[in-house]
């Protein structure tokens, strides 16, 4: 049952965005900033074909102003400062997602929420898995909209179109992919610093995924999980729990270290992190009432409120010990 995973940051080829795997050109528009006045000018555009993680990064990279910045991360809502990825085997169905947020446990009741996976998490067994972060709407109806939506089989594309029209998008980030291979991924222009995402395709399978974060530490963070998921023997949660060690090993959320409270008692190794959960799900799962409580194939929470002392206080790390705990024990299944 144990996989071997790459230990090397050697770059993988890549694929595309296209569910065929042809590559399609996409325009990419360059901008002046005028930090005074609040101006953002287009400058040039050109078209590229975009074939690896670090182009196609360029494509929903997020360029804000310094003022917004500082205000995110000195009063982070919740799920903002959070790194995600989501993932699809066309083959099987599977779908995984996984992320990682510098909130801690403690501030997602008054949201309310029970945590990260609570709020952020849009799961469709079968069909499609999606991420809304950031400036994450305590509505909900963003959630909803896209988990009804993934049902009716409407491309991403268009429910992107669809969440456009919410006066708060700029605040707003998503990763959604269907069972079609079609996938897109937003990041509000309020979103801070190194807010983008990625989207791709594992070379030689029909796996699918998207990264997406915000208020991180560079975006190196997005491209390193990027290529820890292409570059990773296994099956698909393997890949995606390699992708959450490479962010978290990248700088993850800026914010965090193991002096940031509220601090475990447990020994830390270069915590990025308050919070990190993995749950995926298989076709014939069973749905709940809501867009993510249903019975899953597998569900792993780790919080600074139950990471044991016998853990680390790096939830990714902690989460990774306990993935493999769970591997060994359903190793016979």
């Amino acid at each position: 049952m144990q996989k071997k995973r790459a230990t090397s940051r050697s770059i993988p080829s890549h694929g595309s965005f296209q569910a065929d795997g042809s590559q399609r050109p996409v325009r990419l528009s360059f901008f002046n900033v005028d930090l005074q006045n609040a101006n953002f000018e287009t400058q040039s555009s050109a078209d590229f074909t975009l074939g690896d993680p670090m182009r196609r990064l360029l494509l929903t990279s997020t360029f804000t102003l310094f003022t917004v910045i500082a205000s995110l991360a000195a009063n982070p809502t919740a799920a903002s400062a959070t790194w995600s990825v989501i993932a699809i085997d066309l083959d099987t169905g599977r779908v995984v997602v996984s992320s990682a947020t510098c909130v801690a446990q403690g501030r997602f009741a008054g949201f309310p929420a029970l945590g990260l996976m609570d709020i952020q998490a849009i799961v469709v067994p079968g069909i499609g898995v999606a991420a809304a972060q950031a400036g994450v709407d305590n509505t909900r109806e963003n959630q909803n909209l896209i988990y009804e939506q993934l049902k009716l089989g409407t491309d991403p594309r268009l429910i992107l179109d669809m969440l456009s029209e919410d006066p708060s998008i700029e605040r707003r980030q998503f990763g959604i992919i269907d069972n079609q291979g079609r996938s897109i991924g937003f990041s509000g222009g309020d979103n801070g610093e190194a807010s983008s995402s990625i989207q791709g395709k594992v070379p030689g399978t029909r796996i699918f995924y998207s990264v997406q974060g915000n208020i991180l530490a560079s975006d190196q963070v997005v491209t390193d999980a990027a290529y820890a998921l292409e570059a990773t023997d296994g099956d698909i949660i393997d890949m995606v729990m390699a992708a959450m060690e490479a962010a978290d090993e990248a700088g993850g959320d800026r914010r965090c270290t193991c002096e940031t409270e509220p601090v475990p008692d447990a020994s830390c190794h270069s915590r990025n992190a308050h919070v990190a959960y993995i749950l995926a799900a298989d076709p014939d799962d069973r749905e709940g009432d809501s867009f993510n409580n249903g019975d899953y194939f597998m569900y792993i929470d780790v919080t600074d409120e139950n990471i044991e002392t016998r853990e680390n206080g790096n939830p990714v790390i902690t989460l990774r010990m306990r993935y493999d705990a769970w591997k060994e024990a359903n190793s016979s299944e």
